[in-house]
């Protein structure tokens, strides 16, 4: 009752739950307790998580790696394939918890609308044709940020608190045309300036904090922290 009962899914291994949940509270939990207070988390995070052992795989190729419900739910999904010393599979996770976060936050109170106009011809339903570099020569930060402006919002939130402020500015520094850069910046600065306004927080220190909890359980390599900027077909979805 609680997924998809037109998908075939997996249960999650019971040696998967606990890791993944500490992570959870380490590098979500705990850095927006720290930087917004006990009262702002409460009021805001979801009551559940949903684990799912396997993929939600989607006509078209996509696979579904994350949902969440009005505020009260998250679904996890891979966490068969979860490990909590690979820092790449644990960016992945916080990837999708952060984005679901994110998408609570401004459904709760929402971003401007001056946002959705920066890059507002590039929305394409097609998104997932078009790999991680191709988006952001266009001033999206990933491929599914392309999908819609609520996407393109909430994932400028998890990548600017999954990859830190150095992995950030080297994924945008390596694109090579400064006018997507520069809309990016324009869309980080939307980011900083509705987290600050509504809600009191600095995003630079909740990334901070995000970076080094990761840090804890996994340090930065080289080929880590390369994802976003191979050349591989992404076809995730975090909803």
């Amino acid at each position: 009752s609680e997924l998809d009962i037109d998908k075939t899914l997996v249960p999650p291994a019971t040696s998967k739950v606990q890791s993944i949940m500490n992570i959870v509270r380490d590098a979500w939990i705990e850095p927006y307790t720290k930087e917004a207070g006990e009262t702002f988390l409460k009021t805001y995070c979801p009551k559940q998580f949903v684990l799912v052992g396997s993929g939600q795989y989607n006509p078209g190729g996509t696979v579904t790696l994350g949902t969440a419900e009005g505020g009260r739910k998250i679904v996890l999904f891979v966490i068969n394939q979860f490990e909590e010393t690979d820092r790449r599979k644990i960016k992945e996770q916080m990837h999708t918890v952060h984005h679901e976060f994110a998408h609570i936050l401004h459904q709760s109170i929402l971003y401007p609308a001056a946002f959705k106009e920066i890059t507002a011809g590039g929305y394409s339903a097609d998104w997932y044709n078009s790999r991680h570099y191709e988006a952001q020569g266009r001033g999206f930060i990933t491929n599914y940020a392309m999908s819609s402006p609520d996407e393109d919002f909430v994932e400028m939130i998890a990548i600017m608190l999954i990859e830190g402020k150095r992995g950030f500015d080297r994924i945008v520094c390596a694109i090579q045309d400064v006018n997507a850069q520069a809309l990016i910046r324009q869309k980080e600065q939307y980011v900083v300036n509705y987290f600050s306004d509504v809600y009191d927080i600095d995003i630079y220190e909740l990334q901070k904090r995000t970076d080094e909890a990761i840090d804890a359980y996994a340090p930065k390599t080289f080929l880590a922290d390369m994802g976003l900027n191979q050349s591989q077909m992404f076809t995730s979805i975090r909803i």
